[in-house]
């Protein structure tokens, strides 16, 4: 037996014994001791009697006092005579009360005196008091000894007791390990046969045992048919994309599946039988739930919230009421993996609910897109064709008579009209390119080529208003290295866009870059601007339809907010990746990454 893996408790145990034996030791000291001064006190006692009457048969006080010193002389006993007119009150009480002293002398020698009243039988009160003593001494008895030895069968009654303790809680830890190695290694149904060879044949040998393998035996068979029914409907309702989740009457967890657990990150606080209020934590929930229950009709409530990766997510959550008398369309067994056997209850139990869980997160999203494209293109039509019918009401109230009026309104109508177009072409160009494929053809095309053409078609426009496009392609030493995979008119409508925001929202007399870098199996398109910046907070939104920085100058340079979001599109389409770096009054920087073909060297 090892030390180390016995219990602290259990190696108390020869201690305690031991402590015991000493303990009744000392109580068999102190009773014999007790017992030994009682018998002295009796005999003192008997002794002194007898002495007071002897005395008190002769009157003589003389005689008195040479029997006391016969006494002492033969050391027997001393004898002290006093007067009882001598006495006060006080005194005379006390010896009443306390007639046998004990003093204890060195050696274990003890003097026991007794106080004897000499009564003349004539006489109604004592004239005389004896004081009698005699010492003793008392015998040494064999207690250490006999302290070691009930010591000693203390300490080996423990240690006795602590084998025996440690020897049962070994076998209890044996039959534990053997039942969990069972219990883990019968997670998936296994024959009958197989299952009663797992149980160790010490067991048969006793009754407790037989009646263990017994029941573990019914308990599996249980367990095995209902599994062999429920497998594949537990399989199919733990795979569902839908969030499940099962409660009691009394609205305990009785099933989850992992849909549910992610989305509504109970992760951390799933398990079996738990109840509803310390599973759920959203007000919201709980109410529906309960409504469900009380009601007993099926309901639903939309959740706001964050799953399991910490993402915002938009349930849909649709209560349902299962009562007793609920019939299935096939029968089964539960996907609760519980039976609530109510055939013994007197009144119908209160119905379970089921909580089927829908993430509708990405419908929420288009629906918020629909919404935001259909108010900013209304409020994009709007503007133009709100100038329009004005400048037309004003020619027709009369500024037609007037030549410079006239002109000018009609040159205001015509810009307007070319906005009006301009933003009804990107709306059709970026809802056919929502219609495109997710990725497109794709083929080899050499970048410095199709930057030029594009810088050829906006050098007109940035020289208008006095920007210099420098164009870093067009200088390099091999334009050869500088193939990407893409698409051609996709890739022209990316660098278009990009370049037509670069030099539009440059400062005049600014200068707008292209270059290119290599990034191993990718090349990166830059396009530096010297502009007015994008503040941080609206980097991410940039991309957005219809979202601009600054609005007022949008409208100004012509811009219709599609432009980047056409380019992300297309971007995506074509396998490629965009970012943007900017400092508010120093510039932007769009990094454009595209893949090269597998067969151009690095």
């Amino acid at each position: 037996m090892s030390f180390r893996r016995v219990p602290w408790r259990l190696l108390l145990l020869p201690v305690i014994g031991g402590l015991v034996g000493l303990l009744v030791a000392a109580w068999l000291r102190q009773a014999e001791n007790r017992r030994w001064f009682l018998q002295q006190d009796s005999e003192v006692t008997q002794e002194a009697n007898l002495l007071s009457r002897t005395l008190a048969s002769s009157p003589d006080r003389q005689q008195w006092l040479d029997f006391g010193q016969g006494l002492r002389t033969m050391n027997w006993g001393e004898v002290e005579i006093l007067d009882d007119s001598t006495l006060s009150d006080r005194v005379r009480q006390s010896l009443v009360v306390t007639p046998t002293l004990r003093i204890a002398e060195p050696n274990d020698c003890y003097r026991i005196s007794v106080r004897q009243p000499i009564k003349d039988p004539s006489a109604s009160a004592p004239n005389e008091w004896m004081f009698y003593s005699r010492r003793v001494r008392k015998p040494n008895l064999p207690w250490l000894w006999r302290a070691v030895l009930l010591g000693s069968l203390g300490l080996a009654g423990g240690s006795a007791l602590l084998a025996g303790l440690w020897q049962s809680s070994q076998s209890t830890i044996k039959l534990k390990d053997t039942l969990q190695s069972i219990r883990f290694r019968v997670k998936r149904p296994v024959p009958r046969s197989e299952f009663l060879a797992m149980f160790p044949q010490i067991l048969n040998t006793d009754l407790v045992g037989r009646e263990l393998i017994a029941l573990c035996d019914q308990l599996h068979q249980n367990a095995f048919t209902n599994l062999s029914g429920s497998g594949t409907s537990d399989a199919i309702l733990s795979a569902m994309p839908e969030g499940i989740l099962a409660f009691s009457s009394e609205l305990r967890l009785q099933f989850a599946n992992r849909a549910a657990v992610q989305l509504l990150n109970l992760g951390t606080r799933i398990q079996d039988n738990i109840p509803l209020i310390e599973l759920i934590r959203q007000p919201k929930l709980l109410e529906l739930v309960q409504d469900v229950q009380s009601r007993n009709q099926s309901l639903d409530c939309e959740l706001d919230t964050t799953d399991a990766a910490d993402q915002s997510v938009w349930l849909r959550i649709r209560g349902y009421c299962i009562s007793a008398d609920t019939k299935p369309v096939a029968s089964r067994s539960s996907p609760l993996g519980k039976k609530n056997d109510s055939s013994d209850s007197v009144s119908p139990p209160t119905a379970t609910v089921l909580l089927v869980i829908s993430d509708e997160t990405r419908v929420k999203q288009l629906e918020n897109y629909r919404k935001d494209f259909t108010a900013n293109v209304s409020h994009e039509l709007k503007t133009p064709l709100s100038a329009i019918k004005a400048y037309a009401e004003t020619l027709l109230m009369g500024a037609l008579d007037d030549p410079d009026a006239r002109y000018r309104f009609v040159t205001s109508i015509g810009e307007q009209a070319n906005k009006l177009e301009q933003l009804i072409r990107g709306v059709m160009q970026l809802s056919r390119i929502q219609s495109m494929p997710e990725k497109l053809s794709l083929s080899p095309l050499t970048l410095a080529e199709i930057v030029g053409s594009v810088v050829r078609e906006h050098q007109t426009v940035a020289e208008a208003n006095q920007i210099t496009i420098d164009n870093q392609l067009a200088n390099a030493p091999d334009q050869t290295n500088w193939i990407v995979l893409a698409e051609f008119d996709a890739l022209r409508t990316i660098l278009g866009n990009l370049l037509s925001n670069a030099i539009r929202y440059s400062k005049c007399g600014g200068q707008v870059t292209l270059k290119a870098e290599s990034n191993n199996d990718r090349i990166e398109l830059l396009v530096i601007d010297q502009g007015i910046g994008i503040p941080a907070q609206d980097l991410d939104r940039i991309f957005e339809r219809f979202y601009t920085v600054d609005k007022a100058r949008s409208r100004e340079s012509g811009g219709t907010g599609l432009g980047l979001a056409i380019v992300k599109h297309l971007t995506i389409a074509i396998g490629g990746s965009i970012r943007v770096q900017s400092e508010l009054g120093v510039g932007s920087t769009f990094r454009l990454s595209l893949q090269r073909p597998i067969s151009v060297p690095l």
